[in-house]
């Protein structure tokens, strides 16, 4: 007995010593810091563990690929290049992003048929709505890919749906180019027939850690989140970030996805933000829930400074938000603000066909549309040639600036901050110290 607890003792003494030693190991930090970054860009300090040792397994680092056969299919004949486009379009709380993304992708695919379309032959677009249900995704990746016959499928938004849907895909071996869904574990499926071309909560969550607490010196931020995958996946690497930059936030809130029916005041998040009096808040949530949120906050006489995800930036938030939305600082996947020659000729065209500026959403699902249109012409009609022409892209430039695909297909370009002032989205402002 006495030997057990002797050994004991040396065990846990030799814990101490380690952890000690690892506080204060120079070595372990700066190899961590001198590393390129690694996957998702995550930067050195909020790398698990990174100030006590060097991973010894590391996930997502090599490229994904497919081993399987179907290269040598023929062409089919065929009258027409079908493509899939699978977004919210109706009857869900999401069809404010889906619209503008089939706008944009008829856009680029009627740009194609001018010039010529496949051989001569012209894409075609079979659209389908994302329901939201349950499930609902799965059913329709099967029709696309047994019944529609298309080629490869564009979308969708809904992170719980999508998730769905690429699982058949991979049965089914249909390419799948996201455009809108940021939810981090999507590529962490390690689906070979999945692209994203839209950075994700991943990077922008990065980003306003940086900002808000490197840059802003924030000690008390509050989480206030949408009740779905949406916003629980969306803030959990700013959640994490907190944790290991040892500023845990004080409260995490969320509101139902039903808000207008269940509690239109939000008073029960108001009441809660109130109790906790934090420095700052993190918002994730739909461009309208967000600026009645917001309304609801100031009017309480919450005046911190509010922090938020990329569905905000939409002409539909400023204008229901009005003035609460002044100086709200938002995470966006992108700078349209930026000096970019292909952005300008897309916008020029867009705004003259549907008469409103182009979304976030509809630029990257035109980037998509085009990317998979070169693909298509490059390969030839056959799916699995098609996906290998996806997958040896690994730069594009596209609307959306350069897109940078990472070993598991997913966009890693940089992303942005933008500040609404006088009723506008001031993209590069702040600007980001370091890129993600």
């Amino acid at each position: 007995m006495r030997d057990r607890f002797r050994n004991r003792n040396i065990a846990w003494l030799m814990v101490l010593i380690v952890l000690a030693l690892a506080a204060n190991l120079p070595a372990a930090e700066s190899k961590a810091a001198g590393d390129s970054l690694g996957y998702g860009n995550t930067p050195a300090a909020l790398r698990p563990y990174a100030r006590f040792a060097s991973p010894y397994k590391q996930f997502f680092v090599n490229a994904l690929e497919f081993t399987g056969p179907g290269r040598d299919k023929p062409e089919p004949e065929v009258t027409s290049v079908r493509i899939g486009v699978l977004a919210p379009l109706e009857r869900g709380h999401e069809a404010y992003l889906g619209q503008p993304m089939l706008d944009a992708i008829r856009l680029a695919v009627d740009e194609a048929n001018a010039a010529g379309g496949y051989r001569g032959l012209p894409f075609e677009l079979v659209v389908r709505n994302d329901t939201g249900l349950w499930g609902a995704s799965a059913n329709e990746i099967v029709t696309f890919s047994y019944t529609d016959s298309v080629w490869a499928v564009l979308g969708t938004v809904d992170g719980a749906n999508t998730h769905i849907a690429i699982r058949v895909a991979l049965k089914t071996e249909l390419p799948v180019i996201n455009v809108a869904d940021t939810d981090p574990t999507l590529v962490e499926t390690k689906i070979p027939w999945v692209f994203r071309i839209i950075a994700d909560d991943r990077q922008m969550a990065y980003a306003l850690a940086r900002h808000v607490y490197g840059e802003r010196d924030f000690q008390r931020v509050a989480i206030l989140r949408a009740d779905n995958r949406y916003g629980r996946f969306g803030v959990s690497e700013f959640r994490t970030a907190s944790v290991r930059l040892a500023r845990p936030a004080p409260i995490e809130v969320n509101y139902e996805i039903a808000w207008a029916q269940v509690d239109p005041g939000f008073t029960v998040q108001v009441a809660r933000l109130q109790r906790v009096a934090p420095d700052a808040i993190v918002l994730w949530a739909d461009a309208e829930a967000a600026a009645h949120l917001l309304v609801a906050l100031r009017t309480a006489g919450i005046e911190a400074p509010v922090f938020a995800c990329d569905r905000l930036l939409h002409p539909q938030f400023l204008e229901q938000a009005g003035p609460a939305a002044e100086g709200v600082v938002i995470a966006s996947p992108w700078n349209p603000a930026a000096d970019n020659p292909h952005y300008q000729l897309f916008r020029e065209a867009y705004l003259a066909r549907i008469g409103t500026e182009p979304t976030t959403y509809a630029s990257h699902a035109y980037d998509g549309a085009r990317m998979l249109i070169d693909a298509i012409r490059a390969a030839g009609l056959n799916r699995y040639r098609i996906r290998d022409a996806l997958a040896a892209v690994k730069r594009y430039d596209g609307v959306t600036g350069t897109i940078m695909m990472d070993l598991v297909q997913s966009d890693r370009g940089p992303v942005s901050l933008a500040t609404v002032r006088q009723g506008s989205f001031v993209f590069g402002d702040p600007a980001i110290a370091g890129g993600f």
